[in-house]
């Protein structure tokens, strides 16, 4: 689907309800309220042949009476009418329905044909995208367009909801009402045979006003698709996910796909966190994060200062922020200090501060002033028990009093009033503040850890990792070998000995099952590393202690390939933390790099071979550095349907060779994640007048989670070459550097590109930008096109030699590139 799509579907100019009604009980009814209702300023067009009105909007018989063509459609009708519906607004010409009727896929023609599979044909014919079926519909608060049979309408605000479950839906909007929480748009996806997570996060992720993305998920039917689109929207703003189906038992019941399409959802999981996204276990954990999303702000330090009247209430939320891996922060003595003089005896002036029971509204007015002003506080929990001496929203309002009067550094502010009668209008007090309050210690404290979280994943995404040394044997061509050997052979399985010779050749070390391989006097660990094949996320590995009884929930972590360094060690790390590896006494210790190395070994074996379906390395011995695998079986696909990894690998094909004029060889490829150090280096050799050029502004140098997100590409939407040389055997040096971005319909792609300056006139320039100009067009972009400065002469005629239609902007100083990559 293309953004502007997506666009008309979420912001139409004008709508037709199919089937409205004047009954109330009838979804059609509720539309047509609902957009009544709202603010809503485009014609409104019911639909219907038994009604000449409906609620007071003259009624059109039929779609052919229709005086415009509508930008989008929602169709309340029964499930057997909507093919023909859908042909009929083809016709007219609408190009957006919503399909609010469930069940097409369980019903059938006269002639056999399934209802789901013959709208999908005509909807495809005819151009027309369909959001459902079984759709609540939309909200888009800030239009005042309610496009949706739900039972109340959405506030306006700054977090976006996608859901697949539209009781979820009305469950979050009704608990939103009373918190003042509000919502940019409020999407219900049905079933998503159509428009699905994917675009929607595609567009979302763009949207400037959007500060938040919060997920719903039964099933994602595109691993890759959703992969891509939420990979590069979570590195802008949060996504909060919430999978139904943790167990198969209830995924069956949720999913609308067959057994063997189901996931595991260990593998949702890993893919979460590859993603950058964050997943919350239920929907009390959804709505605490909600509530944080919509009030909080981003966090720069995981350390929590804690203020209640109790050592209950200290106790509880510091037992609940240990126990989730967060920290206490320690307060300066000099902000001790001041507290003591505040505090009563018997209370506390250290973190977790007690004021006591008896503390008044002015003990909290005084103790949070001295905080906010020690201008050291990050992040801050207050709390409050219920008090017989004064009403709970007496605390709130000198809370919040104090709080937005400061005029310094603020920190996070995070309220907990405990109880329910007396704490239920202060939690309204801080609503409307727009402070994020909770009911219970377990609940802030638990909102406060999904941004730590949050943060910890945006930071591992950004981890630079480490080379993989030359020397490692790598012989894919002898592997392939082997594989299809079995496969001329019509085995889908190899033997013992061939399996082995295919690991021996990635230089992983294998030896005799009988021969004794200590070599030292500790016993080695027993792990098992697994492939196996996910129907939604593609090829995936697992990691675990080779036990008897191996499952993937309770023996193993998962990740998806590809993995690097960083992305193995990470791994590694996971499984000891949730105990799927041990340390044990009398064991060796364990290498980590060793070990790390196996895992993006055994990715490589995953890239390089499509046609394999599985794989067990089963036990693999671990001491210190010795990594020795005693057994291992391979199951191939016989078939033609190739495994595809959800995150696409570096593409080993595109690197070349070239030689400049002055001879020197270099290596042009697309960039790599370890990359970062060498790209960091580039970008200081370059002139002040060269970086003014290319950033238009003179700006400072790159920080390191910048620099990461230049090298950290997503090759299925964006693409960096660079042209690198060897220093010396061991260090490559970046020469030149051209990356695109690409809008997401591929209609056009906008490049840059620089040179190091000593390199100008050897051609360098040239060979970068037609690799990309060959890549464009490999990948059937509509247009290439650049921006530079007048003053930048030597780019413009490069650019004219090449091609580009070239247009000089004096009144704003710039000079506009064009390649047509299909005419030229």
């Amino acid at each position: 689907m293309t953004v502007k799509t997506i666009e008309q579907l979420l912001k139409p100019h004008s709508i037709a309800v199919i089937g409205a009604s004047n009954q109330p009980n009838r979804p059609g009814n509720a539309v047509m309220r609902n957009l009544l209702q709202g603010q809503f300023d485009g014609p409104i067009m019911p639909v219907t042949p038994h009604y000449k009105s409906v609620n007071g909007v003259l009624a059109y018989r039929s779609i052919d009476e229709l005086p415009i063509v509508p930008d989008l459609a929602i169709i309340c009708t029964r499930a057997t009418r909507v093919p023909a519906i859908i042909l009929q607004l083809g016709r007219k010409g609408t190009r957006n329905a919503i399909v609010i009727a469930s069940g097409l896929d369980n019903l059938y023609t006269a002639q056999g044909t399934n209802l789901q599979e013959q709208m999908l044909a005509i909807a495809k014919e005819w151009g027309v995208r369909i959001l459902g079926p079984d759709s609540l519909g939309i909200i888009v608060p800030s239009l005042g367009l309610n496009a949706s049979y739900a039972h109340t309408n959405a506030l306006p605000g700054k977090i976006a909801v996608v859901s697949q479950s539209s009781a979820v839906c009305v469950t979050l909007l009704d608990w939103s009402k009373r918190r003042r929480i509000g919502f940019s748009y409020f999407i219900s996806l049905g079933e998503g045979v159509d428009v699905d997570f994917d675009e929607m996060i595609d567009f979302l992720g763009r949207d400037p006003h959007t500060s938040a993305i919060l997920l719903y998920i039964d099933a994602i039917f595109d691993g890759r698709a959703f992969m891509s689109s939420a990979r590069a929207a979570s590195f802008n703003k949060p996504i909060l996910v919430i999978k139904a189906g943790t167990w198969s038992e209830s995924a069956l019941v949720t999913s609308r796909l067959q057994p063997e399409q189901i996931g595991e959802d260990a593998v949702y999981d890993a893919a979460f966190r590859r993603a950058g996204m964050l997943r919350v276990g239920d929907l009390r954990e959804l709505l605490a994060a909600v509530e944080t999303l919509a009030n909080g702000k981003p966090i720069y330090s995981e350390q929590l200062v804690i203020l209640a009247n109790g050592n209950g209430p200290c106790a509880m939320a510091v037992d609940a922020l240990l126990e989730r891996g967060g920290r206490l922060a320690k307060l300066d003595d000099a902000v001790v200090q001041q507290l003591q003089k505040i505090i009563h005896t018997g209370g506390r002036p250290s973190n977790p501060i007690n004021v006591l029971g008896d503390a008044s509204p002015e003990t909290y007015r005084k103790v949070l002033d001295v905080l906010l002003q020690s201008n050291s506080i990050d992040n801050l929990l207050i709390m409050q028990a219920p008090s017989a001496l004064t009403a709970g929203e007496i605390f709130a309002e000198a809370v919040i009093d104090v709080y937005h009067n400061h005029r310094g550094k603020k920190p996070n502010l995070f309220a907990n009033w405990m109880g329910e009668d007396a704490a239920q209008e202060a939690r309204l007090r801080f609503a409307a503040a727009g402070i994020a309050s909770f009911r219970t210690p377990e609940g802030a404290v638990g909102a406060f850890m999904h941004m730590v979280q949050y943060r910890r994943n945006q930071k591992l995404l950004s981890e630079t990792p480490e080379s993989i040394s030359d020397k490692v044997p790598y012989q894919p061509a002898y592997a392939q070998q082997l594989i299809e050997l079995a496969l001329s052979e019509d085995r889908a399985q190899l033997s013992s000995g061939e399996a082995l010779e295919l690991l021996s050749a990635y230089g992983i070390v294998c030896v005799d099952a009988g021969k004794n391989r200590a070599s030292s006097g500790y016993t080695p660990h027993k792990l098992r590393v697994q492939v196996q094949t996910d129907p939604v996320f593609g090829p995936v590995i697992l990691l675990g202690e080779a036990t008897s009884h191996w499952t993937i929930r309770k023996s193993a972590v998962v990740a998806l390939p590809p993995l690097n360094t960083a992305l193995a060690r990470y791994m590694v790390i996971q499984a000891m933390a949730e105990g799927k590896i041990r340390e044990r006494e009398s064991y060796a210790t364990f290498d980590l790099p060793a070990l790390c190395l196996l895992l993006t070994q055994i990715s490589q074996i995953v890239i390089d071979h499509p046609r394999l379906d599985a794989l067990v390395i089963s036990p693999v011995l671990v001491a210190g550095t010795q990594v020795q695998v005693v057994e291992a079986s391979v199951k191939l696909r016989l078939d033609n349907r190739l495994a595809t990894l959800a995150i696409r690998p570096y593409p080993t094909e595109l690197e070349e060779t070239c030689v400049l004029r002055d001879g020197q060889e270099i290596i042009v490829r697309p960039i790599k994640s370890e990359d970062e150090l060498s790209l960091q280096e580039f970008d200081n050799s370059q002139t002040k007048e060269d970086r003014y050029k290319r950033y238009f502004a003179d700006l400072p140098q790159f920080s390191h989670e910048q620099m990461a997100r230049l090298a950290q590409i997503d090759y299925a939407r964006d693409m960096a070459f660079v042209a690198v040389a060897r220093d010396n055997v061991l260090v490559e040096k970046i020469l030149g550097v051209v990356r695109v971005q690409t809008d997401p319909d591929n209609l056009q792609a906008e490049f840059a590109m620089a040179v190091r300056s000593e390199l100008k006139g050897m051609g360098l320039g040239a060979r970068l930008l037609q690799k990309m100009i060959d890549y464009c067009r490999s990948q059937n972009t509509k247009e290439l096109m650049g921006i530079t400065m007048l003053e930048n002469a030597g780019m413009a005629n490069l650019a004219r030699k090449l091609g580009f239609h070239v247009q000089f902007n004096r009144d704003e100083g710039l000079v506009d590139m064009k390649l047509d990559l299909h005419n030229t």
